[in-house]
């Protein structure tokens, strides 16, 4: 190179580095931020905005998404305890029709007797803001949740946080809130005195806002996670739906969240919150459902049977703000997708086939015939001839249907099981040499929060009764091999997956670590701790558990047989 292309190439690298520097400098001028990060302090102070020079900035402490008319930034920000500001949110009684006791009593029944909190709850100072240009154009924005003073509180002990904002009308409004009755509600309303209305003795069934389903009922937020130590493990824009079924229809409720290309620039989180190896694409808040008093039937059922041949899920234990208000106690769970198989059982997640309750969840439409003709198969077919054996073997991953099928008969699940709250999944295309990318039908757990481990049924004959309704489990019964593993499954569960000493461990760490989280929940949402209720269910679950294991270890052995 010659010396006047040298020349040449050095001017040219200089205004380069020059535009880089100055693309830095005004982007690190730019950018909008607060002098303190999200979390918990012990006391009161300042915060201040940063940035954004030559824009106005305006911000909300409702939760609210900033404009022009919002607050005005003119000077630091004083955050103190908010927990003794008027309540907002959770004064609202229209997020369930179980406060509703004048149409429960007409149409319904079982009233659980919600109340909204008579005294402050706690909170948190949810702080939002946005610079605008000259214009009137929103150049940035940034949010935080501030905790203050929660050194002395009880119920947060060992538990993440997690605070979802979001504009209170994507909860809360009249026809886009997705936690409240509602418009639909108003509108169903009127079909009640009616005979043919669907579920009109079931009042969480009835139709409401909260009931909608699909991407048109998911909303735009920002969640952020603080682990128990309360510093911040994420802070990220996110979708966020309601969760369940029948469940949608009580209070507290659960929510999904996603993490979408349109919020935050990508399709996972930015974190690998459950210490997977693996960032999710989707959690869930989950407040136990039919068990949300107590929390620890999904809780107990997923950490005990985790070794076992078939998908569970992590809990972590956490509470809940939503957009700055104590919401409650719940688990922070994954969530049954493609990408959750795809990050479990390295299958790519557009070759995951995925069914629930004989609805397609995962796959093409047609694919939902794939797993009802492995059970048109299973159930018609003479199971006691090997050739319809080795078939079945080809269908299903036998291990995963025995262990699935011989934990929850030991649990004693029964009225929404088998048949409902039932999953499977399978890779689309068999890959030689890939364990899980065979083509066969793999289970799930989900769903335990009512119908299993009641103290009544602790000698319940539960494979009778999965026996007499589920036809594919009846069928594969006959085969003499099937029986022999089962029964083999079944003894381990009873001897080593619910050993004596395992269950008193979980116990007493749920009793230690959720029963006063538990007893804030229950005062949050039904004026009452309900504390000795509590203790009561957990010693009646160690009782059951404890019980259950010398019965099911009877039938075992009846099974295999007096050498067995």
């Amino acid at each position: 190179m010659g010396r006047t292309e040298k020349g040449k190439f050095a001017v040219l690298s200089f205004l380069l580095a020059a535009f880089l520097c100055s693309i830095l400098y005004f982007d690190e001028k730019s950018e909008l931020k607060f002098s303190v990060e999200a979390g918990y302090y012990d006391t009161p102070f300042s915060l201040e905005i940063e940035g954004a020079e030559g824009c106005r900035i305006f911000y909300t402490l409702d939760g609210s998404e900033p404009t022009v008319d919002s607050i005005p930034y003119d000077g630091a920000i004083w955050l103190e305890d908010a927990s003794l500001h008027e309540n907002v949110y959770s004064a609202r009684t229209d997020t369930s029709t179980g406060f509703y006791g004048d149409l429960i009593g007409m149409y319904a029944s079982e009233n659980p007797g919600y109340r909204a909190p008579d005294v402050p709850v706690d909170k948190c100072n949810i702080v939002r803001a946005a610079a605008f240009d000259g214009d009137g154009n929103c150049v940035d924005s940034v949010e935080g949740s501030y905790f203050v003073g929660f050194g002395k509180k009880t119920g947060y002990d060992g538990m993440w946080t997690v605070s979802l904002i979001t504009e209170p009308e994507n909860l809360f409004g009249y026809d886009k809130g997705i936690y409240v009755t509602g418009r639909i509600f108003d509108e169903y309303r009127k079909l009640l005195p009616k005979e043919d209305t669907p579920f009109r003795s079931c009042w969480w069934w009835w139709d409401a806002n909260y009931r909608s389903r699909g991407r048109d009922s998911e909303r735009p937020a920002h969640v952020e996670i603080f682990d128990a130590a309360g510093q911040l493990l994420l802070s990220e824009d996110c979708g966020i739906r309601i969760q369940g079924r029948g469940s949608r229809g009580k209070t507290p409720k659960s929510l999904n969240v996603y993490a979408r290309v349109e919020y935050a620039g990508s399709g996972e989180f930015s974190e690998d919150i459950f210490g997977m190896g693996e960032r999710p694409h989707k959690f869930v808040i989950f407040s136990g459902a039919d068990d949300s008093a107590y929390k620890v039937k999904d809780y107990l059922v997923h950490s005990m049977e985790a070794g076992l041949d078939f998908s569970t899920m992590y809990f972590k234990p956490a509470v809940l703000f939503l957009d700055g208000e104590y919401w409650g106690t719940y688990y922070v769970t994954e969530s049954y997708n493609a990408d959750y198989i795809s990050d479990h059982y390295g299958v790519p997640p557009d070759e995951v086939v995925m069914v629930k309750e004989d609805a397609l969840e995962e796959g093409r439409e047609e694919e939902i015939g794939l797993y009802r003709e492995m059970r048109k198969f299973l159930s018609e077919h003479d199971m006691t001839l090997e050739e319809n054996f080795k078939k079945a073997q080809d269908m299903i991953d036998m291990c995963s249907y025995i262990d699935y099928y011989a934990a929850q008969i030991f649990i004693g699940r029964y009225g929404d099981w088998p048949g409902k709250n039932e999953g499977a999944w399978r890779s689309r295309n068999i890959v030689q040499g890939d364990r899980y990318a065979d083509g066969r039908w793999r289970w799930m757990l989900f769903d335990v929060n009512s119908g299993s481990l009641s103290m009544d049924r602790v000698e319940a004959d539960t494979l009778a009764e999965v026996l007499a309704v589920d036809s594919v489990f009846a069928s594969l019964f006959q085969n003499e091999d099937f029986r022999k593993q089962f029964a083999e499954r079944l003894l381990y569960i009873a001897e080593q997956v619910y050993a004596e000493e395992k269950v008193d461990r979980f116990i007493d760490d749920y009793l230690e670590q959720m029963l006063e989280p538990v007893c804030c929940n229950n005062r949050r949402f039904h004026g009452m701790e309900l504390r000795a209720e509590a203790v009561e269910n957990a010693e009646n679950i160690r009782f059951f558990l404890k019980r259950r294991s010398e019965y099911m270890i009877g039938v075992a052995g009846n099974l295999l047989g007096e050498n067995g």
